[in-house]
């Protein structure tokens, strides 16, 4: 919903969002394979939907995907090794692809507005799009395990052990926060968070 209300006004509204999905979809994937099975079974058909070519579509979904292997912070296991194999944090190679990865994004970006105009797509319209902004305040908490593992991988822990503790803090608010709404009391869904924070 966040990239669809983000981008999917723009011009070629529906692969816009796709680039911009696929690009999210790489900060915590770091596999192109991935990142197409997660996403490409929407976007394409939307893509279609709205008039792009079949391949097109289909290279638009491959091509974005595969820039999630740079997509800090989690990118593809090429990165791990460098960081292994040059003797120096991963950090600093994260900090190192930033900017490739916003170029590789933005050139993706760009194309896909070239090919729309070239054959006379826009965007969709906005009445039909969902609140990017509304997403953010519903799903918020799908954000903490990511700045978790950020903040582990860039405070020196290694990958293995941000990792797992991103993965066991997806699943602490995956299980508990169906069982947090089931809770009345807003000091009561607190409590709730602290005590399984603390047993976790």
């Amino acid at each position: 919903d966040f990239a669809l209300g983000l981008v999917g006004s723009w011009r070629g509204g529906p692969a816009q969002v796709c680039v911009l999905s696929s690009a999210l979809m790489g900060t915590i994937s770091g596999s192109g394979v991935a990142n197409v099975v997660a996403s490409g079974q929407f976007t394409i058909p939307l893509m279609k939907r709205f008039g792009f070519r079949s391949a097109f579509a289909g290279a638009v979904e491959a091509t974005s995907s595969m820039g999630g292997q740079i997509m800090p912070p989690v990118m593809g296991a090429v990165a791990f090794i460098m960081a292994e194999t040059l003797n120096i944090p991963y950090a600093e190679v994260v900090k190192a692809a930033i900017i490739p990865a916003l170029l590789y994004f933005g050139a993706c970006f760009w194309q896909v507005h070239l090919e729309a105009g070239k054959a006379g797509l826009h965007g969709m319209a906005k009445a039909e799009l969902p609140n990017p902004w509304e997403a953010v305040r519903k799903h918020w908490p799908l954000v903490l395990p990511l700045a978790v593992l950020v903040y582990l991988l860039f405070a020196g822990y290694t990958p293995i052990f941000a990792g797992t503790m991103g993965l066991a803090l997806t699943i602490v608010l995956i299980l508990g926060t169906p069982l947090a709404a089931l809770i009345g009391p807003l000091a009561f869904r607190v409590v709730f968070w602290l005590a399984l924070g603390l047993a976790a």
